[in-house]
């Protein structure tokens, strides 16, 4: 009898083991540091990986990871550890979208996601915009220069979405959008995008349940943009490039 027990005992051991989330380094995936091979492949293979195996960190060091769009997937959350910098590449045809939107990381329709560190995003807003502006001079793309343009992270229909403690830099199009979301928290971010006089830092459309703490926004347009239809909004400690308070207008 004690023997069953100590094997049922061991059995529910190791089976919340398998539900713990894991930690993943990047590079066991063969993403590379380097700033000049083009990751979207690998990170995208390693996000699904660890989707599939019930959900995890996915951990980027210290280096320079060149990627076009990535599509986060539920209980998967980006880490970019200090030093660490997700590069967003100059070409356009390597971005795909969200809520009508282009983005770097994209996501539609899934819950508990995450993008958190001391790292940083870089959008390459000027080399992309180059890319956007020459593509729509040969006729190649039918958009606008506003429509073409990709946000850093564009999230439709998701719910639990945690963001916080890095940099967002040189977005293209806007920094950050948000639309039918639940329960969203962006916290600890420093947010700076000049290079295109079209962007806005952060988006909501019909959003529930906002949270936002401790957040530096510097952008040419609206800091924080809403349709009006967003509600349960909280701020604590968020300001503008000024120093001024941040206040969200709905």
């Amino acid at each position: 009898m004690q023997k069953l027990f100590l094997k049922i005992c061991l059995f529910m051991f190791i089976s919340q083991g398998a539900l713990i989330a894991k930690d993943y380094n990047a590079s066991l995936f063969g993403i590379k540091s380097d700033g000049v091979t083009l990751n979207t492949p690998s990170i995208q293979k390693a996000i699904d990986f660890i989707s599939e195996k019930g959900g995890g960190k996915l951990k980027f060091y210290v280096g320079r990871y060149l990627t076009g769009s990535i599509q986060l997937k539920s209980n998967v959350t980006i880490e970019l550890n200090e030093g660490a910098v997700l590069v967003g590449t100059p070409s356009i045809y390597d971005y795909v979208g969200a809520i009508g939107m282009k983005a770097l990381i994209v996501a539609d329709g899934q819950q508990n996601i995450g993008v958190s560190g001391k790292g940083v995003i870089e959008g390459q807003g000027p080399a992309v915009l180059e890319q956007i502006t020459k593509q729509i001079q040969k006729g190649y793309l039918q958009e606008t220069i506003s429509q073409a343009s990709p946000a850093l992270i564009a999230l439709n229909n998701c719910s639990g979405v945690n963001i916080e403690g890095f940099n967002l830099q040189n977005a293209c199009g806007n920094v950050i959008a948000f639309a039918a979301c639940k329960q969203v928290r962006l916290a600890g971010l420093k947010i700076k995008s000049t290079s295109n006089k079209e962007s806005k830092g952060l988006v909501f459309s019909k959003v529930d349940g906002i949270k936002l703490e401790n957040l530096f926004i510097e952008t040419v347009q609206s800091e924080i943009k809403s349709d009006g239809l967003s509600t349960n909004v909280s701020m604590v400690n968020c300001q503008y490039a000024s120093g001024k308070k941040l206040i969200f207008k709905n």
